[in-house]
């Protein structure tokens, strides 16, 4: 009896989690908002740009990650920020609102290490996302490098 009333309760805590994190948007409202937020974002308003950024990470529909894209890759070229670098990285190689470029990967990945490593404790990413850049810089210059055979 007690563990079916446990069990319940996790069921019903994951439904409400489920029901909460729905987007109750209509197509149409949710198309005015991005629209709102690329106008404020092409205003230079930063709040803006990393929401745009963030469609990324928190949209299904991958119709808008070239919007995404061209978000993250502003505010990356700032250079003030090592984990919107990773990301842009990460959208390059995988071809993700952008053509895939192993390359370019490859030069956010390096620019981001740099950054992170600048900032040292005061860098937004942890020892981790350090450890996945440098893994990810040198596979990524193992596949680039053309073979000695």
């Amino acid at each position: 009896m007690h563990t079916s009333l446990i069990v319940l309760l996790v069921l019903a805590f994951a439904a409400f989690i489920v029901w909460k994190n729905l987007d109750r948007r209509t197509p149409a409202q949710k198309q005015a908002e991005f629209d709102r937020l690329q106008t404020l974002a092409q205003e230079g308003q930063e709040d803006a740009q990393y929401k745009l950024l963030m469609l990324y990470y928190d949209e299904k529909d991958t119709q808008f990650h070239p919007l995404a894209f061209k978000w993250a890759l502003v505010v990356a070229q700032k250079g003030e920020d090592p984990g919107v670098m990773l990301q842009v990285g990460e959208m390059y190689e995988n071809g993700e609102g952008t053509s895939k470029s192993l390359q370019d990967a490859l030069t956010w990945y390096e620019r981001a290490l740099s950054a992170d490593t600048a900032l040292g404790a005061q860098s937004p990413l942890s020892k981790d996302g350090h450890l996945y850049l440098e893994q990810r810089i040198f596979s990524l210059r193992q596949q680039l490098t053309p073979s000695n055979k």
